[in-house]
């Protein structure tokens, strides 16, 4: 989803759009820290005080900005589920949780960051929850005696995956060579889950 191509300038329309897409460039070009109200003001070709009639502070920018990432994500992960079988479904939408990660690293990291817990803002809070809501309900049928345990296992092994691979923590792996090792360690998740659960019935 990246959008640094494109370097917005606002002419007309929807300046809190034109705001937020700007917001993306800058998170991806310079990071979280260039993250700024003047700076976004300046990359759209607005006013410095034009920003404030949006978001009351540089706070509520982030918000905003993580909220369309977290679109992004949860339209990545069903991208990658749809057409399959239901018993595919979750080792795509897994894969496709690291590769969003490895793909938009500074955005995956502001989405996640501690800085924005808990959410203040109803947009954030609305679309972190369908992001999740993505991948947990697939995860959920693997086992439905405790769906809520079976989402959080998942979430938990994806989302520690995607962390280690994208601060290179596994020994000669990077963003740029993962896929493999993601999409068998992935697809194995799921194989255990299910080979555990014929083990206890």
């Amino acid at each position: 989803m990246s959008t640094s191509k494109d370097e917005p300038r606002y002419h007309h329309g929807d300046l809190r759009r034109a705001l937020v897409a700007g917001g993306l460039v800058l998170l991806e070009e310079k990071g979280a820290s260039a993250l700024g109200l003047r700076e976004i003001a300046r990359l759209v070709g607005v006013s410095a005080a034009a920003p404030y009639r949006h978001f009351a502070d540089r706070k509520a920018l982030l918000e905003a900005v993580a909220a369309e990432g977290f679109r992004g994500f949860a339209a990545a992960m069903a991208k990658a589920a749809e057409g399959l079988p239901e018993a595919e479904q979750l080792a795509a939408m897994a894969f496709a949780y690291v590769r969003f990660a490895l793909d938009e690293p500074a955005l995956f990291r502001l989405m996640f960051s501690s800085d924005l817990h808990p959410y203040r803002d109803p947009e954030l809070r609305e679309h972190a929850d369908a992001a999740y809501a993505t991948i947990a309900v697939a995860a959920a049928r693997e086992d439905k005696s405790a769906p809520g345990e079976m989402a959080v296992t998942c979430w938990s092994f994806v989302h520690g995956l995607a962390m280690l691979v994208l601060e290179e923590q596994i020994l000669g792996v990077t963003a740029g060579n993962a896929d493999a090792l993601v999409r068998v360690l992935t697809e194995r998740f799921v194989r255990d889950i299910r080979a555990g659960r014929r083990e206890t019935v």
